[in-house]
This record gives C-alpha cells, structure tokens and sequence, in this order.
C-alpha cells in the first residue's frame, strides 16, 4: 500500500486535495443553510442559497480566473445567495439577511486561515525536522493527514462560531434598522476587507516561487493567527452587545405596551362608571319619571304616554352593553369588538360566558381578549368573507377560550409557534406573547392553529387557564 502511495503521489496527492476541498466546500454549503435557517420562516430558502453558494465556490475554485474575476465570484456569492434567501423567504428581512451573509462570510474566511496559518507553522517545523526529507513514507503520511485535519478542524471550528452567535443571537425574528445595519456591519467589512490584502500577498509569493525570484515556502506568522482570533471575537462581542441593546429595547416595548393595557383598562373602567353614573342619575329621576307617567295616563293622552315610554326605555337600552357576558369588563370589551366589526363589515359571533366560578382576574382577561380580538380583525379584514367568533368552555378546572377568525392567506410562523407579524415598525408582534404570558401566569398555554372549512382559511386560537 505505501508503495504504491509512493509510485503514484504525484497523482493521487491531486486527486485527494480536489476530493478534500470539494468535501470543505460542500460542508461550508450545509453549515450555510445551518445558519440562515432559524432566520427564515420557509427553510427551503435557506438550502436553496446554500446551493448555490455551494455552486459558485466551485466556479470560483475550478475556473482559470484573474484575481479581479476571483473578487467578483466572491461578491457574487454573497449577492445571488442573498437574493434567493430573500425572495424565497417572503422578501422578509432584507437587511437582517444582508448582514448574515456578510458575517457568514467573513467567519467562513478567518476559520480556514487560523488553520492554514497553522499549517504554515506546521511546514516549517517538520521541514526542520531530521526526519523530513531522508523518511519519504513519513512525509507522505503528514501530507495526507495534515491536509485532512486542516479542513476538518476548519469545519469544525466555523461549526462551533456559528453556534455560539446563534446563541448570541437572540431576537431572530427582528428585522434590523439601516442604521443598525451599518452599526454592526462596517467592523465585520473592515475585517473581511483584509481577506483580498492577504490573498494578494500569497499570490506574489507563489508567484515569486514559480519564477524562481523567491526560495522557500510561505513564511509563518503568528500575528495573522492572531488577527483570524481576535476577529472572530469581535464579531462574537459585537452581536452579543447588540443583542443585549435589543433586550433592553424588548423590555421597553413591553412596558409601553403594559402601559397601553392599562390605559384601555382604565378606559373601560371609567365607560363602566359612566354607564353607573347614568343609570343612578334616572334612578334619582324615576320618581319625576314616575309621575310624568301617572299624569299621561290620567289624562289620557296615550300617543305622548307611549313616546314618553319609548324615550325612557331608549335612555336604558343606550346602558346596556350589546354585548352580556356577566362582567362589566369583558362586556364592554366585546361590545366595543362588536361595534368595531359592524363598521367593518365583519360577521362577529360570541358564546362567550365570563368564568364567574373560575379565578381569573377581569384585568387579565381584558388584556387576552383585547389582544387576540385586535389581531382577528386586523387579520380577517383582508378576508374575502371577513368572519370572527369567540367561545368559551368550562371543563371541571379547565377554561378554554377558542376565537377564530378568518384569514386571506396562511400565516408564517416563527419556532415557538407565535405568527410573524405582518406590521411594519418596531413594538410590533406582542399581543399573542402578552397571551401566552398570562395563560402561563394561570398554569395554562395557547394553541395556535391555521385550517380550511368550505374552501376558506380559518386562524383558530385556544388559550387555555387552570383554575
């Protein structure tokens, strides 16, 4: 065997290193997909830019180029891989997805060049090593290994990069700001910017061996080592920096939308105390009323009896919610829902029966139904037969609260089940995480579904308490 590996090196040493860089280049596509992936709703759009970032490093490798041609294949790789994930993915987040493509990129380029670096330090210490040279099966089998592991632990390491910025790397769903772009990006262009200066340099030299103007490998430097490290940290720190801003800035939104909760808690407390302050004030006039009424009758005007009558009964009808579920909040809640829909044009349907037995706080239930009716009319309104119902169920220690509503198309959704939200700006997205918290407060959780009855599409939504 090591005879023949012998015989025919200088063969079979291509053959290996086209196999080996093929296999590098193929697991940098699946390590790709592997990043874009929890980025995108359809997973299909981060494999297809995989291919054909896997496609275009092929080119780039296999294809007698110049060094400019070689500098447009590397920009086209970014620029056709981010243009299928893109259009493929709904055309949502473009700017998020620029700046990962960017920094996959870059990271793919720093793992390799640790490695090769090393490589170079490797060469010199087995070149000065007594048995190089006089041992042609050893120099042989370091060859092949060396080259091997390499490219393994490139793969390797760039595996491990990713896996630590995915953790970093929080707020998945969040488009970036083009400011925030820039922030983030111009470090990470800085850095990926060295990549054609070292090239250059390793192109001279190869060229200087071929014409003989320069003896000897490639001379190591532990400062480019040192460089591939340290900007891989950086891009580390920096998405973990800008992933801490982003909570903070998470953590303001859900405060202002805590404080709009309240405010419409509070607005629904104060129609309440209308509605209370009216009905005491005819209480006090029943009396007039009473009499205005006797003195009709005993003269018997009975057409002024009759609108008199009709004018009181009117003042009580304007009292009564038009929609009656056995607590004032969620009564005026659901009507306020009821109205808005009937100016919308959308068919509302409710069961809903306020859990008298079930403990549950009328300000948590307000801030559930409030959240998930919003969302059903914003969602069905682009519905050809906009449609919304509400039921509730007791079930022994179980309150299941089922709202449905129609939709125009289905809706994607992110890993924990919750839809993307289809509204531009930030603060935007939290009214099913607002459910779910509560729901979870009560030992409960939601359930999200999307399913077709008579040919339309239904958004179905069960939130679930114990009591």
């Amino acid at each position: 065997m090591m005879q023949y590996l012998i015989d025919n090196f200088n063969t079979d040493a291509v053959v290996f290193m086209n196999i080996v860089v093929e296999g590098y280049f193929f697991m940098i596509a699946v390590l790709f997909a592997c990043w874009l992936k929890p980025y995108t709703a359809r997973h299909r759009a981060a494999y297809s830019a995989a291919g054909v970032y896997y496609v275009m490093q092929l080119i780039n490798n296999h294809a007698e180029t110049s060094k400019t041609v070689d500098r447009l294949l590397g920009l086209g790789m970014m620029v056709f891989s981010f243009m299928v994930v893109w259009l493929l993915d709904k055309k949502r987040n473009p700017v998020q997805k620029a700046f990962l493509i960017v920094v996959f990129r870059l990271i793919s380029w720093l793992t390799i060049e640790i490695f090769s670096e090393i490589g170079l330090i490797e060469g010199e210490l087995i070149e000065n090593s007594d048995w190089y040279g006089y041992s042609l099966e050893a120099t042989i089998i370091e060859f092949y290994l060396w080259n091997f592991l390499q490219y393994t632990l490139a793969i390797v390491l760039l595996y491990l990069v990713i896996r630590i910025l995915q953790k970093a790397y929080i707020c998945k769903e969040k488009e970036l700001s083009r400011h925030e772009l820039v922030m983030l990006v111009m470090p990470v262009v800085t850095l990926l910017l060295v990549k054609p200066i070292m090239s250059q340099y390793y192109r001279l030299w190869m060229d200087g061996m071929k014409n003989g103007s320069i003896s000897g490998i490639i001379p190591a430097d532990p400062f480019r080592i040192l460089f591939s490290i340290c900007s891989l940290v950086i891009v580390i720190i920096l998405v973990t920096v800008y992933q801490k801003l982003m909570e903070k800035q998470e953590d303001d939104f859900e405060v202002r939308e805590l404080n709009k909760q309240i405010n419409d808690a509070h607005r629904h407390i104060g129609h309440i105390e209308e509605i209370y302050d009216r009905m005491r004030g005819i209480r006090h006039d029943m009396g007039n009323h009473l009499t205005v009424i006797e003195s009709l009758a005993e003269s018997g005007k009975t057409n002024e009896l009759v609108n008199y009558i009709g004018e009181l009964r009117g003042c009580f009808e304007e009292l009564k919610p038009s929609v009656i579920t056995g607590n004032a909040v969620t009564d005026i809640v659901l009507s306020e829902v009821k109205e808005r829909c009937e100016k919308e044009g959308i068919d509302f349907e409710t069961g809903f029966i306020y859990p008298e037995k079930f403990d549950v706080n009328p300000f948590d239930m307000s801030i559930i139904l409030t959240n998930a009716l919003q969302n059903a009319v914003e969602a069905s309104k682009s519905s050809e037969k906009p449609q919304i119902s509400i039921m509730s169920v007791i079930k022994e220690h179980f309150l299941i609260i089922n709202i449905r509503n129609s939709i125009a198309q289905k809706v994607e959704t992110a890993e924990d089940g919750i839809p993307y939200s289809t509204k531009m700006g930030d603060g935007h997205g939290y009214g099913l995480k607002n459910i779910r918290r509560i729901a979870q407060k009560y030992k409960g959780d939601l359930e999200i579904r999307q399913e077709k009855h008579d040919g339309e599409l239904f958004f179905v939504l069960n939130i679930m308490l114990i009591g």
